[in-house]
């Protein structure tokens, strides 16, 4: 499932054992969609409630840093 917040995006999916298909958590996928899609960063967690806290806070630093280059730039 993709989620997207502006110019950024995350993914929440299922984690499964290679060899045997048992589940293992979940992993969350953050990208850049614009101008062009850019995987960012992922990480792994035991629920998919703590995997959506963890991508969301991930996202809200990227978010900030990425007005403040904005700012940067405009000055």
């Amino acid at each position: 499932m993709r989620i997207y917040e502006g110019d950024f995006a995350y993914e929440i999916e299922r984690v499964l054992e290679p060899a045997t298909q048992v589940f293992k958590g979940w992993r969350y996928i953050l990208y850049r969609i614009r101008p062009h899609e850019q995987r960012l960063s992922s990480g792994e967690a035991a629920t998919d409630a703590k995997a959506q806290k963890l991508a969301k806070a991930e996202l809200k630093k990227l978010q900030l840093a990425d007005l403040e280059e904005q700012r940067k730039s405009a000055a």
